[in-house]
């Protein structure tokens, strides 16, 4: 699928067009139709997992968990919850969406969201992977005609400075997923039109010492394990530190080999990993050979723990491969966070912890990340902040 910038064009202007339409018909009317489309979608992902998981690199079993705990959140009581935070403003006219590739989920909010509001949306598919805004793009028009006409799909490769131009001219804010590179890349084109920013991200979580005491171990487990594997740990949402509270009770190697035994390894049957790129492949072995040197690394068939000192920070391949860093308590865990400054998209915590790491986030002056419990990350709520901001940002008149 590749379009050329007439074809780019002439979908923008229906686009914008159908957004009549769209801003007619009641709240109401609107969060119906969004909520049958997404019970549709979830059907057809679960009959179509098998061609997702050729799309997407990611196992079967992972696409229909993706599909099902992503359109379950598209519920209409969450919507019209949504919509009464932002009421009281005007939509803008239109909004041109560029996704990327590395969560095929990322796309619902993205594009539920305006429709609910009232802005029709132009999607620009990552060429690595256009088939689940496409199938998005059919549920909502198979529910409702007009109302689906508010939302269309395009597909060119990056640079394509034509089909790029034709994409935004219309737009009264233009939304980017992607690298740094990318978004930087975009916005010095944009001109005068307002940019919506998804740059690159991480996201870590905590464990307090209360987790591996009051909270029973075994949940703590199975909920990081989840926030580690979902995606095979390849969005801005997906842990690759976990900071814990060491005590005389417990060690962080004993509570890493815990995560492994019972957590990460049993959930690579229930969850299996997708195929392993061979450049992520060299990555991984290349982070772990140095983790071994370093320390403690603990290997599975299709996961690696290691453990290693708060600073300096060093990322992992993604892919299962997850780093527990030891801290004395909440303030140095959020001192090692900080200079991931505004990178840092979400900090995990377990349910006793929560309210104070929300509270310290809050007060940070250099760090806009929210705070969700462990179990939860990969699954935000519909309404949940996007970059420090409400996930309405930019959908409406200034």
């Amino acid at each position: 699928m590749s379009d050329d910038a007439s074809a780019v064009g002439a979908r923008a202007a229906a686009v914008l067009d159908a957004g009549g339409v769209l801003r007619a018909a009641t709240l109401e009317e609107r969060a119906d139709w969004l909520a049958e489309a997404a019970l549709t979608l979830e059907r057809e992902a679960h009959h179509g997992s098998k061609t997702l998981s050729e799309a997407t690199g990611l196992s079967a079993p992972m696409v229909e968990w993706a599909a099902r705990t992503t359109l379950g959140t598209i519920r209409k009581d969450a919507m019209l919850a949504l919509a009464q935070e932002a009421r009281g403003r005007s939509p803008i006219a239109m909004l041109s969406v560029v996704l990327a590739a590395n969560v095929f989920t990322a796309s619902v909010r993205g594009i539920v969201v305006p429709l609910l509001l009232g802005v029709p949306v132009l999607v620009k598919a990552s060429s690595r992977e256009a088939l689940f805004p496409v199938m998005l793009r059919d549920a909502l028009r198979r529910i409702d005609s007009r109302l689906g006409a508010s939302m269309d799909v395009v597909a060119f490769g990056g640079g394509d400075l034509e089909c790029e131009a034709a994409l935004v001219t219309l737009a009264e804010a233009v939304s980017v997923y992607g690298s740094d590179e990318t978004v930087e890349a975009i916005a010095a084109r944009l001109g005068d039109i307002p940019l919506v920013a998804h740059g690159h991200g991480v996201s870590v979580a905590y464990c307090g010492a209360d987790a591996l005491a009051k909270v029973p171990i075994g949940d703590t487990i199975a909920d990081l394990s989840l926030d580690i594997c979902a995606y095979d740990q390849r969005g801005c949402l997906s842990p690759q530190l976990v900071y814990i509270e060491e005590t005389t009770q417990s060690s962080a190697e004993h509570f890493a080999r815990r995560l492994a035994d019972e957590g990460l390894g049993p959930m690579s049957k229930t969850l299996p990993r997708g195929p392993l790129p061979l450049s992520i492949g060299a990555a991984q072995a290349q982070w772990r050979g140095i983790a071994e040197v370093e320390g403690t690394l603990i290997r599975g068939h299709d996961y690696a723990v290691a453990i290693r000192p708060p600073q300096p920070i060093r990322w992992s391949p993604g892919f299962r491969n997850v780093t527990l860093v030891p801290v004395r308590g909440l303030d140095e865990a959020v001192r090692a966070m900080e200079p991931i400054g505004t990178n840092l998209k979400c900090v995990g915590a377990d349910s006793v912890s929560l309210p104070e790491v929300q509270a310290r986030l809050a007060a940070s002056p250099v760090l806009s990340a929210y705070a969700c419990t462990t179990g939860t990350m990969q699954t935000p709520s519909l309404n949940a902040p996007a970059d420090g901001h409400p996930i309405w940002h930019g959908l409406f008149q200034t």
